[in-house]
């Protein structure tokens, strides 16, 4: 297993932990919003914490990567049911849950819940909300410094 492994584990099930409601599905990978449409298992709610772009920050010695900034986003899915129901069924509660993930990635200590390979989880920004006939969806964006000093994998 390697690092980037363990940092999206490590962080989507703090976050489950943190959230404590058995409603609100995490998973690891992006789902384009239109096919979440069809799926039935999202009772309330789904969360995907999965990595997006990195760039080099630092290099070292004969231009070895040091350091990088690796960035991460996290769709939010709120079912609001049906298509005429009003933002008081799917967009206020989608920015409430929102919310909420803000005051986790505030108090998380990356570096201790990740073996310092990340030392830093930070907010970057928010997509729109898009409204389909079932669900509305957001995703946020996270920035890390991560360490790439370190070996970032074992054999399998």
């Amino acid at each position: 297993m390697g690092k980037s492994r363990n940092i999206i584990q490590a962080l989507s099930e703090n976050l489950r932990i943190y959230l404590a409601d058995p409603l609100v599905i995490i998973e690891r990978y992006r789902v384009p919003a239109n096919e979440l449409e069809a799926r039935q298992d999202i009772k309330k709610a789904r969360i995907a914490l999965y990595e997006l772009d990195e760039r080099v920050t630092v290099q070292v010695d004969a231009a070895r990567a040091n350091l990088s900034d690796q960035r991460y986003g996290i769709d939010l899915t709120y079912v609001r049911g049906y298509a005429k129901n009003d933002a008081s069924r799917g967009e206020l509660p989608l920015i409430d849950l929102r919310d909420r993930v803000l005051d986790w990635a505030q108090q998380v200590d990356a570096g201790a819940l990740t073996g310092n390979a990340i030392f830093t989880f930070g907010y970057q920004g928010a997509g729109g909300i898009t409204r389909g006939d079932r669900m509305v969806t957001m995703t946020m964006t996270f920035v890390s410094l991560r360490d790439l000093s370190i070996t970032q994998s074992t054999i399998v």
